[in-house]
């Protein structure tokens, strides 16, 4: 699943529901991809995907550790 730039649907609220998706889904039981990988498997830029990722963090969805990277959380 990607990005669809033709959508009438924001770039960072379809990153949004694609990471809840795959969160939900198991894709990533434990930690997401790196930010750049994601990024780049997505094809939006990592502001983008660093914005989606806030609102996940906001809803308690994820957890953000420095240098280390973006867990899920149980």
């Amino acid at each position: 699943m990607t990005v669809d730039p033709d959508s009438p649907e924001l770039v960072w609220e379809q990153v949004l529901r694609i990471l809840r998706e795959r969160i939900s889904d198991g894709t990533y039981p434990v930690r997401l991809p790196g930010e750049l990988a994601l990024a780049q498997e997505l094809g939006v830029a990592r502001q983008t995907l660093r914005r989606a990722i806030a609102v996940l963090v906001d809803e308690g969805v994820v957890t953000v550790v420095r240098n280390k990277g973006v867990y899920v959380k149980k």
